[in-house]
């Protein structure tokens, strides 16, 4: 443990966290968790509450001025993340100070929380400057000479000359480098190394990137809806070939969360492959629409094509596809949309709209009707309110847009939607996917020596120890004023071995 006087208390949290900078040692990483661990479990066991109080207030104040000061530099916020969830950590191992920081810790989940966000909008503030030149104009495959229907060049010339053989010129020196889809996968692998750098929780970093895939998939969906010029089906060829990279990129970085549910051996949870799959779902389906729909056979005898294809874009509301098809750029001699296939559109949009008034309907009687009497309730009237104790347990994601015979079929709404989905346009990039904290068997597991205990190395990463040059900064080592005490046996259950 670490002893330490009142009056010194100030100092020390200045030096381990107002003017502490990120650190890439393994030993230097976790120096604030510890300290503040190991000065915890001294102010519990042989101080006073009105210590572990006065510290542990001062060190939350201290570090969420350090976050806001630092709310744009990814380097401060991953590391800051990582001490805070090493700390929670520690705190819920040790069995005495588990019930004395009850508040503490419930401040420590929204420090986690708060950071997690603004790593996120540091990712995408980064990637937001490079994504629509990268994903949406860059041409893999440059295709010449294309004419669209009703789109006259007024530079065009009438007589039409050969073009000239293609020749490669270097660009110049002084050119910058166009955008291109690595310009967007080089941002999500210094995002994921820096992730990494500071040995950040895995159910943590699987949830950063699925987030920020959520936030690609919804950014592309929109630019390219809003923009006639993303319309047609060439540009739809390109964008798609774009897109893939950053699947491959998904594929080579793919990570397994830590998760272990219900004392279950190995790990579940959604991988960076899944999540990328999921969440560009929605783009890939309206690049997929805009390359096929014209050449569909739309005679009265293979009605079924239309209905087949609707079929297969579970992620795509006929509001949005009659939207895609009304303002599509079609090349000169490419078939447009017959009026039967936009009839069907509309009839789908319809069912679509009434089915969902009619979830609302049944969802305000439910609400009306009084709730049944359960034993549950009865103790929660008596004073008796059953407490779940089960922490970090994940919360369920809205169930996808999905297909039946009919068309298109919406999650039940939620009580604060007012527009049916048939009517909503585009998608919400801002939107937050639920966040669940890794549980403690998570915890346990990946700073201990895992299942069988075979990570002795690890284990011992996590032992909450302070390097001597650090003590020889803070002056106390020996001194009158305080001590430090090495836990080298720490088992985190109360007092020291």
């Amino acid at each position: 443990m670490f002893v330490f006087q009142e009056n010194e208390l100030g100092r020390i949290l200045d030096i381990i966290i107002t003017t502490m900078t990120p650190q890439r040692s393994p030993s230097q990483k976790p120096v604030p968790a510890n300290i503040l661990f190991l000065a915890a479990r001294y102010a519990h066991y042989h101080g006073s509450p009105e210590l572990l109080a006065n510290l542990l207030l001062s060190a939350m104040d201290k570090i969420n001025n350090k976050v806001e000061r630092h709310q744009w530099d990814m380097t401060v916020l991953a590391f800051w993340i990582s001490n805070a969830t090493l700390l929670l950590h520690y705190l819920k191992k040790d069995s005495g100070l588990l019930g004395a920081t009850t508040e503490f810790q419930v401040q420590l989940v929204e420090l986690i929380n708060e950071i997690f966000i603004l790593i996120i909008r540091d990712a995408e503030r980064r990637m937001d400057r490079v994504l629509k030149s990268a994903i949406l104009d860059h041409e893999t495959i440059p295709f010449d000479h294309l004419e669209f229907a009703g789109e006259w060049n007024i530079f065009r010339s009438k007589n039409k000359t050969q073009p000239e053989p293609i020749s490669y010129k270097p660009p110049p020196p002084n050119k910058r480098p166009q955008s291109s889809p690595r310009s967007v996968t080089s941002l999500l692998s210094s995002t994921l190394f820096v992730l990494d750098l500071y040995d950040i929780h895995s159910v943590i970093i699987s949830q950063i990137l699925g987030q920020l895939f959520y936030w690609i998939g919804a950014e592309l969906f929109n630019h390219i809806l809003s923009n006639k010029t993303y319309l047609a089906r060439t540009k739809a060829m390109q964008i798609r070939m774009n897109i893939s990279v950053l699947e491959d990129w998904a594929r080579s970085n793919n990570r397994t969360p830590e998760h272990y549910e219900n004392g279950s051996l190995s790990t579940s949870g959604e991988t960076t492959v899944e999540a990328a799959r999921k969440h560009l779902a929605p783009v890939i389906q309206l690049l997929q629409w805009l390359q096929c729909f014209s050449s569909l056979d739309y005679t009265t005898d293979s009605q079924d094509s239309l209905e087949n294809t609707i079929k297969q874009m579970t992620r795509l509301t006929p509001h949005q596809l009659l939207h895609s098809t009304s303002h599509y750029r079609y090349e000169k001699e490419e078939k447009t949309l017959p009026k039967i296939a936009r009839k069907r559109l509309l009839v789908l949009q319809t069912e679509s709209q009434r089915r969902w008034e009619q979830m609302r309907r049944d969802q305000s009687k439910r609400s009306s009707q009084p709730p049944p009497t359960s034993p549950a309730s009865k103790a929660a009237t008596n004073g008796n309110t059953p407490i779940d104790k089960a922490a970090g347990h994940a919360l369920s994601e809205p169930a996808p847009t999905s297909n039946d015979a009919n068309g298109p079929i919406s999650a039940p709404p939620e009580e604060e939607e007012e527009d049916p989905p048939s009517e909503r346009l585009l998608l919400d990039p801002a939107h937050m996917l639920n966040f669940s904290l890794p549980t403690t068997v998570d915890m346990r597991l990946s700073y201990g020596a895992g299942y069988g205990g075979l990570n002795k190395e690890r284990e011992r990463r996590y032992i909450p120890t302070v390097p001597a040059e650090f003590l020889a900064k803070l002056d106390v080592g020996g001194s009158e004023k305080g001590s430090f005490v090495e836990e080298r046996d720490w088992n985190g259950n109360g007092e020291d071995d």
